[in-house]
């Protein structure tokens, strides 16, 4: 049986207090994606991503080295439960942009392809995000609401995350990006991967 500490271990805790930058919080999200380390800001201890998110994880983890720290995603998804409830999904990411250049590259790639999208900042007025989940035709879960330094600092718990590491990610753009239908597809994905091929050279 596999232990599940309800804190970081001491190494974790070490490899997230050293970041001091938005490029270090991407580069340690990606490496729990991979499994290379246990826990991760925002997220409960020694857990890793949830099932669903297995056959996106080497795409999740390209997005937050090139740029998009993602904080939730999940793959499109339309079938009923062993109840017999029907859920719907759409393919949808949310996160983190501090670059421009990269922002406005997702951005306009997102509205190309038509997917739906979500800009806000920290400071802006609040806004409820997009649904992106049904039970039963039901609305279930949003993503993009819009959320304050203190909710992001109850996520990214000064215990792992500096002040320094963590004024970039209070600074960076709220994105969040999703297909257009509640069902399974590969769409939305290969859109991110082509909008983030190309790295900035603008400073992080």
């Amino acid at each position: 049986m596999k232990i599940r500490l309800p804190w970081p271990s001491r190494a974790d805790r070490r490899l997230w207090r050293a970041a001091t930058t938005f490029s270090d919080l991407g580069e340690l999200t990606a490496r729990w994606l991979e499994g290379d380390i246990r826990s991760c800001a925002g997220n409960m201890p020694n857990y890793g991503p949830d099932e669903e998110t297995l056959p996106l994880i080497g795409r999740l983890a390209a997005a937050n080295r090139a740029g998009f720290l993602t904080d939730d995603s999940q793959p499109g998804h339309d079938a009923a439960d062993y109840a017999g409830n029907l859920w719907e999904q759409r393919a949808a990411v949310t996160g983190f942009v501090a670059d421009p250049q990269i922002l406005t590259r997702l951005v306009d790639f997102a509205e190309q392809a038509g997917l739906d999208l979500l800009v806000r900042f920290q400071g802006d007025d609040f806004h409820p995000g997009m649904v992106v989940s049904r039970v039963n035709g039901l609305d279930y879960t949003r993503y993009g609401r819009t959320l304050t330094r203190n909710e992001l600092r109850h996520s990214w718990h000064s215990r792992l995350v500096g002040d320094t590491a963590f004024d970039t990610l209070a600074r960076a753009a709220q994105l969040t990006i999703a297909d257009t239908t509640f069902e399974p597809g590969d769409f939305l994905w290969t859109v991110l991967e082509e909008a983030l091929h190309q790295p900035s050279t603008a400073s992080r």
